[in-house]
């Protein structure tokens, strides 16, 4: 004959296992996380992204460079016959968005062209 206690012990001994096997899946969810963080890390960096497509890279920042110098610059329009020089507005290229726009654009050419030069390199050896 069963004792009352029985199905008691029974149902904790399942609850007991079920809070181990959550557990399990936790740790196993967590280390599978990290992973796919690192790996996803690793593939996104620029310096993977640049071996990968190295004319792709190029060509983005002569466009980016073009774009910046475009936009620090301004539009080179004539002056309207309506408007006097003295009210016209042009572009300071002695502002400090002007300086920091042209050593951004001289940086990004020179880490593409460095790059580029490189993956030549490995190529052709």
């Amino acid at each position: 004959m069963t004792t009352k206690n029985e199905p008691l012990n029974s149902i904790q001994a399942r609850i007991e296992e079920l809070q181990n096997t959550i557990a399990e899946k936790e740790d196993q969810i967590r280390s599978r996380a990290l992973h796919l963080s690192d790996s996803i890390k690793e593939e996104l960096a620029p310096m993977q992204i640049v071996k990968k497509y190295p004319f792709q890279a190029a060509a983005v920042t002569f466009v980016t460079g073009l774009v910046l110098t475009r936009t620090l610059r301004g539009s080179k329009r004539a002056p309207s016959t309506e408007q006097s020089d003295c009210y016209s507005v042009q572009p300071q290229r002695n502002s400090a968005l002007y300086t920091i726009g042209l050593d951004v654009l001289r940086s990004a050419k020179d880490l593409g062209f460095s790059y580029l030069q490189k993956y030549i390199d490995s190529k052709i050896k």
